[in-house]
């Protein structure tokens, strides 16, 4: 794996390439409070038969923080374009987890004919389901004295009972900016996700972990998109189930190209 920086729209940002050249780009996008790594075992396996990008948002692993401060989806969907021009990237097929997936829909609302498909991949429920003073403490928690401490907790009731899965994930939100980390949280407590949704009408599929497949899915919102509930994994499905969600993706993206033929 070939790792660069590249100049971004706030900052320089981590890349990560791998695979080999032609063929659809793949581009994977991490979680809040997140780095690119989380999709390495994934991209291991896919990279024998795609160019595959992965890369750090504004604030977190190797990428430099926002020098205006800005950690909304919108400006991180900048980040993406940003990437998508540096590396020329084709109408690249776009796979996403958890607050990735809110900002590939986001980008793929500006872009529409740029993107080849969006898989999300347990991406965030309508966070309009919780009450007001819930999501306003959550953000003034981020902001506080312990917010890295704030984080982990939390994580650590989402990442499933994988051991290994939940340490990891902990510990990658030590490499994230305290400026970005409340930049995240405020972004996802105020998040409307109707308009993103009803913008994208090209292919989909979410990957959804049994506890979010509620309700508030975002699947729920929109019934047309298919939806595949990977059994035996927290939040994190690419790290507790690699093999599942690779097999998910190349499926999805071998249909891309079938289509395009």
């Amino acid at each position: 794996m070939k790792q660069i920086k590249i100049a971004g729209p706030q900052g320089e940002l981590g890349v990560n390439e791998a695979g080999r050249a032609g063929g659809l780009p793949l581009l994977f996008l991490h979680a809040d409070s997140g780095r690119a790594s989380q999709w390495r075992e994934v991209i291991q396996t896919l990279a024998e038969e795609w160019r595959t990008v992965a890369f750090d948002f504004r604030g977190s692993g190797n990428s430099a923080p926002a020098r205006d401060g800005d950690y909304s989806y919108a400006g991180r969907a900048g980040d993406v374009a940003a990437v998508v021009s540096a590396l020329a990237l084709d109408r690249p097929a776009i796979v996403a987890h958890s607050g990735g997936a809110v900002v590939a829909l986001e980008y793929a609302a500006e872009h529409a004919s740029g993107v080849s498909g969006l898989l999300l991949v347990d991406p965030p429920t309508d966070p309009r389901a919780l009450p007001q003073q819930v999501r306003d403490g959550f953000v003034r928690d981020l902001a506080g004295p312990r917010s890295l401490q704030v984080q982990q907790e939390y994580y650590r009731t989402i990442a499933g009972e994988n051991p290994t899965t939940r340490a990891r994930v902990v510990a990658d939100c030590e490499s994230v900016a305290a400026a970005a980390r409340v930049g995240f949280g405020r972004a996802l407590a105020t998040w409307n996700p109707e308009r993103a949704l009803s913008a994208w009408h090209g292919p989909a599929l979410v990957l959804v972990s049994p506890p979010n497949d509620n309700e508030h899915a975002l699947h729920r919102l929109r019934p047309d998109i298919p939806h595949q509930v990977i059994a035996g994994a927290g939040h994190w499905l690419q790290i507790d189930q690699p093999a599942l969600v690779a097999q998910a993706i190349r499926a999805f993206v071998s249909s891309l190209e079938r289509g395009a033929q």
